[in-house]
This record gives structure tokens, sequence and C-alpha cells, in this order.
């Protein structure tokens, strides 16, 4: 296909779903790739039913090795909320069942996903995501029982080069030379350098993903893009802002939602969405993801109307899959633009922006979001 920015050739090998049922195309406002894959069942540029995403999980979790006591890891801040999906999903798949799979139980396994943000919580190691328009990630120490594990289960979004989860990795194995298994888990999976990525890592790798194939992209000589705004804060420590337990030092039990929908509404001051008919939007808020989809999925099972989506400090020009964007301000002191796609708020009866410790959305994002909307703390 031709985009602005050049033609986009793809192979498709393999899918689970139809590939418009997978994934559209946008045009990234980075010179370093010209294009996005813009996933319809990951619930980050554009909303989806909660149970659209359950599956998702679900699918992947279902195609993942044996494995013993692994360590997941998502990447920021695309994949945080997948990664932690996947991994509850497997922990249910082990027979921790609704107990694990909301966070309640501790079914062999952990979990922690990377983040952009420093903090006074034990540094473990950085590594580069090459192509990112902010490419330095961090990784917290999650605690010996994860760094005791022989297994790594790696999630991300989409894999093109394998590059950037080929960094983690190496990293990884570099601090647990036990480590004896590595798992590539992706929505799609462009990779043509598995041979490399295995040769790199010394130990048996595994590619999970929902579809793979292949792709070429020539970019258009003539397509200038424009300057990107400012995509890194000031390196400033946030302990401040975020909470000292949190899925990104390893502690995904800091996330307690009942199994009751009814008390979930009750616990969260959210009863009130029973009132008003009309369709409920949950937002997450950058890295914060997970627990704004486990709201709209109890409340799903209510039976109100749902669908769940996040903001995103990643720029994407508009047209093609970004039909709607709002910009503002990133709520974790960095200053930075963030954006919020395909998001009408006037389609909305009630709007859930869930954040984390004393993150406050930008009020900039609630006026544009309308008198329907609420920021949501969830503890």
């Amino acid at each position: 296909m031709t985009l602005p920015s050049g033609r986009l050739d793809l192979h498709l090998e393999r899918s689970a779903l139809p590939l418009g049922d997978l994934l559209e195309f946008a045009v990234r406002r980075n010179p370093k790739r010209g294009f996005l894959f813009v996933s319809r069942v990951l619930g980050k540029h554009i909303p989806i039913r909660p149970q659209v995403a359950a599956d998702t999980h679900a699918a992947l979790a279902s195609a993942l090795p044996p494995l013993t006591a692994p360590h997941f890891i998502g990447l920021a801040e695309t994949a945080t909320a997948l990664g932690e999906g996947v991994f509850r999903a497997w922990q249910a798949r082990q027979g921790g069942g609704q107990q694990a799979a909301h966070g309640g139980g501790r079914v062999g396994g952990t979990f922690q996903h990377t983040t952009r943000y420093l903090s006074g919580h034990p540094l473990l190691l950085r590594f580069d995501e090459p192509h990112s328009h902010a490419p330095a990630h961090l990784v917290y120490d999650p605690g010996a029982k994860a760094r005791a594990a022989r297994e790594l289960v790696l999630v991300d979004d989409e894999l093109s080069t394998g590059t950037t989860l080929e960094n983690l990795a190496r990293e990884w194995l570099a601090l647990h030379p036990h480590v004896r298994h590595v798992v590539l888990v992706s929505l799609t999976d462009w990779c043509v350098r598995r041979s490399a990525v295995q040769a790199a890592l010394g130990v048996p790798v595994d590619f999970v993903s929902l579809s793979s194939g292949t792709f070429e992209f020539t970019p258009d000589p003539a397509w200038t893009p424009a300057a990107l705004p400012a995509v890194t804060g000031d390196g400033g420590d946030r302990s401040h802002l975020l909470p000292a337990r949190s899925v990104r030092y390893g502690h995904p039990d800091a996330l307690h939602l009942p199994g009751d929908p009814a008390d979930l509404l009750a616990l969260t001051d959210l009863a009130d969405l029973t009132g008003p008919a009309g369709p409920v939007l949950v937002l997450g808020t950058g890295e914060y993801q997970f627990p704004a989809f486990a709201l709209a999925r109890a409340l799903e099972e209510a039976g109100l109307d749902v669908r769940w989506s996040a903001t995103t400090r990643s720029p994407v020009l508009p047209g093609l899959a970004i039909r709607h964007a709002l910009t503002f301000t990133d709520n974790v002191g960095d200053g930075i633009p963030n954006y919020l796609y395909n998001v009408a708020p006037q389609e909305y009866a009630r709007i859930l922006v869930a954040f984390e410790g004393d993150c406050q959305p930008d009020p900039a994002l609630m006026s544009a979001l309308g008198p329907q909307a609420r920021a949501v703390r969830l503890t």
C-alpha cells in the first residue's frame, strides 16, 4: 500500500485473524520509521471492547511453549497491558483461575514492565529501542524470585527486526546466565532475523504471535516529516509521583480487584455508572494501562457497554487509522506532549481516566474530554 511517507509492501505468512481485523496503518511523526502498524486488538491507539483484549491475551498465552516458573517483561509503553494480560492469562491456565487473572494469586512466574521513568527503586539495567522516538528503557530490580527464573518471556506489540527484544534479552542474560529459554511474544511478527537473534542470545528462542510475515518499506524521498516534538523528559526522579508498589518493580499483586463486579463498582466509587445509558470509555494513561483494562473488563462483565484505550507519548500523523487526535501534556512531570487517538468524546456517556499515584491527568485533557469525563485513581 502507498502511504504519504512511502510504499509499504506486506507478505502475510500466517494470521489468526483477517489482517483487517488485526491492524490498520498510519504514518509516524518520526524520521527513523515513516509507518506504523496500528493494532485493532491492543487497546492503545484504537478503543476496543475489553473482551477483544482478553481474547488476545488468552490466545497468546495458549500459544506459549511449556514454561515452569518464567519471568515475563512487557515493553513500555505500548505493551505494558499486553504483557501483563498475557502473564495473567498464562497464570490462569496453570490453575490459578479467576484468582490469578484478577491479581489475587501467584501461580508460578513473575511479571514486570519496562519504564521510561527514574525512581528510587534499585535499577537493574538499561537498554535501547533503536527505531523508537524515545529509545531508552529502564528495568528495575524485580526481586529474587524473578531473577531466579530460568525462562524469560518478553512481550511487545510488534516484532519487526527483533533488535529491541534482543537488546533486552542480551542484557538480562548477561546478569542471569542460568536462563535457559527465551520466548519473544508479539501481536504481529515481521522478524527476518530469527537465526541472528538465536545466535546472539545463545539459548533456545521461541517466537509467539497472532500473525507473522515480512514487510518492505520504501521511503518516498519527497516526503519530509514534521519535526519531532520533545519526547524525553528531564530524567528527574519521579518517586514523589509514582506509587511505591507497581508492576514496573515486579509487583503485579499491587492491583487488587475483587471478583464481584458490583464490589468493584463500590470500591472505585463508580456506582453512578449504572445510571444514564450510553457507552463508557475507560482510559489508561501512558504506561499505566492494565489497571484501566481490568476496570473496563469488570464493568463490561457487569453489563455495561464499554470501550478501553490509553493515552500515549507516540507522535502519529493524522490520517489513515488516526481519525481523531487530542494533544495535551503528560502526567508524570516530563512536560512533553502526549496524545489520545481515535476518541470522539461526544460518543460516550461516561469517560473514566485512570491514573496511578499522584500522576493526575492534565486538566487540558479532562477539559477536552468534556463534562462526562472524570479522573479515577485505582488502588
